[in-house]
């Protein structure tokens, strides 16, 4: 069942009503990172700023038809899905964490589709471009999506209160953050930045969970040694398909 409800998202039509859909949805939760920012306390406020601001680039990157956009908004609703779903396996579901964890799979749902992919990535201009074939778009789509999955929790850890995260979750946010960054503008250095944020954050080790406070009578927890682990493997795959292009180039070198 759940194949051929994809499968029929490949002919459906609504391409424009439905990014209007995503770009509601993204909308939220800038309006939820944005009116939180005069409800923490001063210490949390870049971790808030860096979230709100990661949604906006979303936001305008949908808007703007750029031809990563889909695949870069993808990415974000899957690690609001992740998210939730992590949630309510190791604490229990909790309405907000539904709705949190539904907004972003309607992000991902709503962006399916041979016909959205028409409006960003099947674009013939940033192809010729950049030169890419099939292989290639395959391989960038795979590394955005991936990467852009782990990017709400790199920027939790590299923003976020350092007397709770410590030196090596910080550095790790920051080295997936400009991983990131270099990916979407097509750089070798982004998927090196990727790939050693990957691997410092396999290599954190456990820390204690800790808990912040959203809205007034709303508190939810995170957990770092999973968001950690969660975030090396999503950068992990997100390198993975450059890695055997890269490898054979360096063989063929004399």
């Amino acid at each position: 069942m759940p194949m051929a409800f994809l499968d029929g998202l490949k002919d459906f039509g609504f391409e424009k009503t439905r990014r209007a859909l995503a770009l509601l949805a993204l909308s939220f939760f800038i309006t939820m990172y944005g009116l939180s920012l005069v409800m923490v306390p001063p210490e949390m406020r870049p971790m808030f700023v860096g979230l709100m601001g990661c949604y906006l680039t979303a936001f305008v990157a949908l808007a703007s038809e750029w031809f990563w956009a889909r695949w870069f908004a993808s990415g974000l609703g899957w690690s609001g899905v992740l998210l939730s779903l992590m949630f309510t396996v190791l604490h229990g579901w909790l309405p907000f964490m539904g709705l949190y964890g539904g907004l972003h799979a309607v992000v991902v749902v709503a962006l399916l589709g041979d016909k959205m992919s028409a409006l960003y990535d099947m674009q013939e201009g940033w192809r010729g471009r950049y030169g890419m074939d099939e292989y290639g778009v395959a391989r960038l789509r795979k590394m955005v999506t991936r990467s852009a999955a782990s990017l709400p929790t790199l920027i939790v850890m590299a923003l976020g209160p350092r007397e709770i995260q410590g030196n090596v979750l910080v550095i790790g946010g920051v080295l997936g953050i400009a991983g990131v960054i270099g990916g979407l503008r097509l750089r070798t250095w982004g998927l090196f930045a990727m790939g050693a944020a990957s691997i410092v954050l396999a290599r954190s080790g456990p820390a204690p969970a800790w808990y912040e406070t959203l809205a007034e009578g709303f508190t939810y927890s995170w957990s770092p040694p999973y968001a950690s682990s969660l975030a090396a493997v999503l950068l992990a795959f997100a390198v993975l398909p450059f890695a055997r292009p890269a490898i054979g180039f360096l063989l063929r070198r004399p």
